[in-house]
């Protein structure tokens, strides 16, 4: 219902925050204490000819009905609980951003695996799949460049390509060591 409330006001539950948190506010929790109260009343009278509460609250008939009350509760809940919701814009912001963010992330732990690898286990890891005739051309010079580290440093593109190949060495049983 608090969802419903705030979709109406073209916004959202801040439930990133609450996430980070690990917690509510005074304010969300009495929103949750009003919006519980005004439901459990609704739900504990279920229509005539059903006897079971919980299979009731699983019919869309219920929620329907709830419905019906949001007016209601919109006018018990404190106004500081719009203030604190959040706008879609900024709600679709904080997603790119963190989108971006473990993509930034993805990529320092894909370097950080490929350079715990020594230089001579990536020597081995090619003549290894080389012999097998498991590598494409972009492999292998990629692979090259791994062979030289640290004085070459694959790029964030280039580690993916490497664990992609470290990945298919371990299934073809070969061990490389860190």
């Amino acid at each position: 219902m608090l969802s419903e409330l705030a979709k109406r006001r073209k916004a959202r539950v801040d439930f990133p925050g609450i996430w980070n948190a690990q917690g509510v506010n005074a304010v969300l929790e009495s929103s949750i204490a009003v919006v519980s109260r005004v439901v459990n009343e609704d739900i504990i009278r279920p229509p005539a000819g059903i006897s079971n509460i919980s299979e009731w609250c699983k019919r869309e008939a219920c929620w329907t009905r709830i419905q019906t009350r949001i007016e209601d509760v919109e006018k018990l809940l404190q106004p500081e609980f719009y203030d604190q919701l959040q706008s879609v814009g900024d709600q679709a912001a904080e997603v790119r951003s963190a989108k971006q963010t473990q993509k930034v992330d993805n990529g320092i732990e894909a370097q950080r695996h490929v350079l715990a690898v020594p230089a001579g286990e990536w020597a081995r890891l090619h003549r290894a799949l080389i012999e097998k005739e498991l590598l494409t051309p972009k492999e292998v010079g990629v692979l090259r460049i791994a062979m030289q580290i640290p004085a070459k440093l694959p790029t964030e593109k280039q580690c993916a390509i490497l664990l992609d190949v470290l990945g298919r060495a371990r299934a073809e049983g070969i061990v490389v060591e860190r």
